[in-house]
């Protein structure tokens, strides 16, 4: 082989050499970078798993809480029913028969007053456990219908055991029949209405 060429060779060769250790050093910068930008994403992402974390607690924590508050206002809320509920029949069986009795009131206001007070009480007590501020019709057909049967219940067995008088010309039975067919037809317009409020909330 000529000289030249040999010579040719070497510097050829060693250009390659020098150009592979180039090569070599920008495949390193590059991994470099590529580590050091793994590196940082690597701590971003764990900066949010440790702050989703801390939301996930913090929302458990809020998710508690407000389960305990929920629960706490319910029971609270059956207790003041409870207690609204002891007031109403306080004042029907005990509070309103005396006043009568000691003022002698006629006969006949102990059940207009026992419907009347019963009527809103029951009406109170549906709007609170209900917790809307409007009174809705469903609120209004409840208190109705205790009024109504709070009365029956009261009437019949004073009327049969003769604890009030009614005139000659009014048989006791058709009094009771009368108005037995009354809250009857009460009763079953109630539970009717609701069944078709049922249905027609299912069918639409």
């Amino acid at each position: 082989m000529p000289e030249k060429a040999k010579t040719d060779y070497k510097e050829d060769l060693s250009r390659l050499y020098s150009e592979k250790d180039e090569l070599e050093d920008e495949i390193k910068k590059l991994d470099q970078e590529k580590i050091q930008r793994l590196q940082i994403s690597n701590e971003e992402l764990e900066k949010k798993v440790e702050w989703l974390d801390k939301d996930r607690i913090k929302a458990i924590k809020e998710r508690d809480n407000y389960r305990k508050q929920v629960y706490n206002f319910r029971g609270k809320k059956w207790s003041n029913s409870l207690k609204m509920i002891s007031v109403l029949a306080t004042l029907d069986l005990i509070i309103i028969p005396l006043l009568v009795s000691i003022l002698n009131i006629p006969f006949q206001w102990l059940f207009i007053s026992i419907g009347m007070i019963t009527f809103f009480g029951i009406l109170l007590i549906a709007n609170y456990m209900s917790g809307t501020s409007p009174f809705d019709t469903g609120e209004v057909r409840k208190a109705l219908i205790g009024s109504f049967v709070i009365i029956y219940l009261a009437l019949v067995p004073l009327l049969t055991f003769g604890a009030i008088s009614i005139p000659a010309e009014e048989p006791i039975k058709t009094i009771i029949t009368n108005f037995t067919w009354i809250v009857g037809a009460i009763v079953i317009f109630y539970f009717g209405s609701r069944a078709i409020e049922e249905y027609v909330k299912a069918k639409f």
